[in-house]
């Protein structure tokens, strides 16, 4: 239940928050929500006069469709069942003359209903008057035959018309709105002269008095173990407006549910009303202020306080960490030196620690639905900030490489779904980067392993460039795959500073080859700089060859690389041969063989290119002239 106490205590300490607009990083409305109250877009906007009359209508725009709507325990998580909020609503709930007008019933008490709960607020609950207002006019029964009147909706031989057609003429606004026909509009109501009353908190706090007064079935929370009404249901539409999954439920008595631990739902757990609802309006907020979405799987991070809620994600690359740490006037994307991204990054976490130092917990949650009624949690974790922050800072510093993203350069650790498009490729099935995302958060927060899974396919696609359409993909590729290799092979271990430099004293087989490699890769872009040939080196053609057969593979390759090598000596350039004599010389006796390399090979070759590289643009004044190509 530690996901429920965490979630209510997340809503109680943002209280300040309900019912203000804010807008999240996509430039989206989001809202805490009041208990008993839900979003909803309406179409069609209702206006009555204080004295109950129709006053006039008009077709809401999709931006301002969302709406702030009263509803009852039932109405909350209606599917099937008739079961009517308790103010805004469809036709078939809210227009007396709905049957009138060609409209099919599922239930033929929808419309009584409705109305008998609105008078029961208005009665019972003592509504404040703009509510009375809009009861003494909906009980009159003539609010289709108001809206076509006044032009809003269209009917023909006392039909609502289903489907505008083109020979009809121009399509009226209510069609520009609408996703089903106009028996599905949804209605909004208003009193003239007043506030609107989905923005009222006068009306706000009524109706939740109003319901609370009408809880029964009191037992012992769960949650906050005192004793109140219980929920009888929970909340559906977490991640949005029409998701029905649930994380709570516990309708189906037929299968296995409870069956065979318990009698019925309630000994499994009782939580209250109002816990249930400021938890799942907690997490809705969550979700929508800050939370990420990867078909349909919630991947969300969050502290309990306002100050704690913009903290580093387990997903975010040491590039975006960095730059949420960062002023405004001294955000940028183009990092020279490790040393001026180390400097940045460590005043990002800085901040964070500071900002964090009284926070209670973070938690991470993971989320999806296997079916479209049952949500489950995939992945939760409570930790204490400074352990979370610790565990951040060892994964950027352990899953660290640089990184060229066409005219961007920056150093640490990829975002967790750039490994995952690396591992699978960017058009990948997005049910199998989202599981590649979640495989990889223990790997963050718990210190655990890249799977061997994921380091094996993620190399075998590198050692293909020829794959990549473009240069920059395959380069941002490879990059990303020597970050997974440098966690892999632990090279933060080797020292304090992290760097991409080639080490001289490594004997390693594969980091020996992959150094080969870059040579003879190098050695032909150079010969080839400045001509209009454009192909890939064969270095490059025969890097996945190289991978699986070094030793013959090379033959092939330096006998390629000859004609270069003669080339660059008339330029009098350096044909390299030296840093290939040196290399070779490394190798221990046996390892200069045809057995298959592992991911320690891109490092090798990715360090040879960039020293190589930097020296080129060293000696040409920092313009580099390599023609090297994937």
């Amino acid at each position: 239940m530690s996901w429920l106490h965490e979630l209510y205590k997340t809503y109680e300490a943002n209280k300040a928050a309900l019912g203000k607009v804010e807008l999240n990083r996509w430039k989206k409305e989001v809202q805490l929500l009041p208990i008993a109250h839900a979003f909803q877009n309406a179409q069609v906007e209702v206006t009555v006069k204080a004295n109950g009359e129709f006053h006039s209508s008009r077709t809401i725009e999709k931006e301002k469709a969302a709406t702030l709507i009263p509803v009852t325990i039932e109405s909350a998580v209606r599917a099937n069942a008739p079961a009517p909020h308790s103010l805004h609503d469809k036709l078939q709930y809210t227009a007396g003359d709905y049957e009138k007008y060609g409209g099919a019933y599922k239930n033929k008490n929808s419309y009584e209903m409705y109305i008998k709960n609105l008078e029961e607020w208005c009665a019972k609950g003592n509504a404040p008057q703009e509510i009375k207002s809009i009861y003494e006019y909906l009980k009159k029964g003539t609010l289709i035959s108001d809206l076509i009147e006044d032009g809003v909706l269209h009917a023909e031989n006392n039909t609502l018309i289903a489907k505008w057609k083109q020979e009809m003429g121009e399509k009226p606004e209510v069609f520009k709105v609408l996703a089903g026909d106009q028996f599905s509009t949804f209605v909004r109501f208003t009193v003239r002269g007043s506030q609107s009353t989905w923005e009222n908190q006068n009306i706000v706090n009524n109706y939740i008095k109003f319901l609370e007064s009408k809880l029964g079935n009191v037992e012992l929370d769960y949650v906050t173990g005192n004793v109140l009404p219980k929920a009888e249901s929970h909340p559906s539409k977490i991640r949005y407006g029409g998701d029905m999954a649930k994380l709570i439920s516990g309708n189906d008595s037929a299968n296995f549910t409870y069956r065979g631990r318990f009698t019925d739902k309630e000994q499994v757990m009782t939580v209250s009303y109002e816990v249930s609802q400021k938890a799942h309006n907690a997490l809705k907020w969550l979700i929508d202020r800050q939370g990420k979405i990867i078909d349909g799987r919630v991947f969300l991070t969050w502290g309990r306080n306002p100050t704690e809620m913009s903290i580093p994600t387990s997903d975010e690359s040491s590039l975006d960490m960095s730059l949420n740490g960062e002023d405004e006037e001294d955000k940028t994307n183009n990092v020279d030196t490790n040393k001026m991204f180390a400097k940045r990054f460590n005043k990002a976490l800085a901040g964070y620690k500071e900002c964090l130092k009284e926070a209670e917990n973070i938690t991470i949650m993971i989320l999806d639905a296997a079916t479209p009624g049952r949500m489950g949690i995939l992945y939760y974790q409570n930790l204490h900030p400074s352990l979370y922050l610790e565990r951040i800072e060892e994964w950027h510093k352990k899953c660290w490489w640089q990184h060229r993203n066409k005219n961007i350069t920056w150093y640490g650790a990829p975002k967790l779904e750039d490994i995952a498009e690396a591992t699978y490729g960017e058009k990948a099935n997005p049910n199998v980067i989202k599981n590649t995302i979640t495989e990889l958060y223990p790997c963050v927060l718990q210190g655990q392993e890249i799977s061997q899974a994921i380091v094996q396919t993620i190399f075998h696609r590198t050692c293909s460039p020829a794959s990549f359409k473009e240069e920059w993909q395959w380069q941002k590729q490879l990059d990303v795959a020597c970050a997974v290799m440098y966690h892999k092979f632990k090279y933060y271990q080797e020292g304090s500073e992290e760097t991409v430099a080639v080490n001289e004293y490594r004997t390693d087989r594969s980091y020996l080859f992959g150094r080969l490699l870059a040579i003879a890769d190098i050695i032909e872009g150079r010969a080839m700089s400045g001509s209009d040939d454009k192909r890939p080196t064969n270095a490059s053609r025969y890097m996945n060859a190289f991978s699986m057969r070094p030793e013959s593979t090379w033959k092939t390759i330096q006998i390629a690389i000859t004609p270069y090598q003669q080339k660059l000596i008339q330029k009098k350039q350096s044909n390299c041969q030296k840093d290939i004599d040196d290399i070779i010389l490394k190798f221990e006796e046996d390892d200069f063989s045809n057995k298959s390399l592992n991911g320690q090979f891109l490092l090798g070759y990715s360090s040879q290119r960039n020293k190589m590289f930097s020296k080129n643009n060293k000696d040409n004044g920092g313009e580099n002239n390599d023609n090297t190509s994937k």
